[in-house]
């Protein structure tokens, strides 16, 4: 077995929010944090952005993919997964790969921003819909998260890291509130490895230009 290990980072050029399953005074959402008290971009969120992002690139260049995440629009036959479902995992089928928590670094001041529910039919505020959402602060640290997993063969795994960094790559915003600001991202990289060796550049690139019909993309 090959063991993949993706190191991801992603630098945010606004505040952050993703809703946790914590209270805090003041907020009717609060952060998501870690149970050591760290704030967080939950791997559950994270995995579902690179999944969508994935999912959106492969389906514009007109690559076979199934329409997630209802199971009943899924791939019928386990046999012959699309390729999203082979990386991020299908519901009679996991994933080989295991998203950690995205941790920021360094200590990180958070704020309590208010906000008003619009009705988007009438184009005006709801009455009585004043709200309150903990974010990070402005531009907050680097976040880093962990992706790794064990594949049959070194084919499949670079396969794998491919996606992964390609949907990277193409993340513009995560999170809530996104219409709102915030979780915009400035630039998301992904530190591949293989058996502890780097995956050179080169490798994900044939895939990516293999998929996109020979068009060069995600270019630094």
């Amino acid at each position: 077995m090959e063991y993949l290990r993706l190191t991801l980072r992603l630098v945010l050029k606004t505040a952050f929010h993703t809703t946790g399953n914590r209270r805090r005074w003041g907020a009717d959402k609060a952060l998501a944090m870690s149970a050591d008290g760290r704030y967080v971009i939950p791997a559950t969120t994270l995995k579902g952005a690179l999944r969508d992002g994935a999912e959106s690139l492969l389906r514009a260049w007109n690559q076979p993919v199934c329409m997630g995440p209802m199971p009943t629009t899924m791939c019928a036959d386990l046999d012959s997964l699309c390729l999203v479902c082979q990386v991020f995992g299908h519901p009679q089928r996991p994933s080989p790969l295991r998203f950690q928590d995205g941790r920021f670094g360094g200590d990180m001041d958070t704020l309590i921003r208010s906000g008003v529910s619009i009705s988007r039919q009438r184009r005006a505020a709801f009455p009585q819909r004043l709200f309150f959402v903990e974010t990070t602060e402005p531009a907050p640290p680097t976040c880093l998260a962990i992706c790794e997993g064990y594949f049959p063969d070194t084919a499949t795994a670079h396969q794998a890291a491919a996606l992964v960094a390609l949907a990277v790559r193409w993340l513009s915003a995560i999170g809530g509130g996104r219409t709102r600001g915030l979780g915009w991202l400035e630039r998301g990289e992904v530190e591949p490895t293989l058996n502890g060796n780097p995956i050179p550049h080169e490798e994900l690139e044939a895939f990516w230009r293999e998929w996109s019909g020979g068009k060069h993309v995600a270019q630094d």
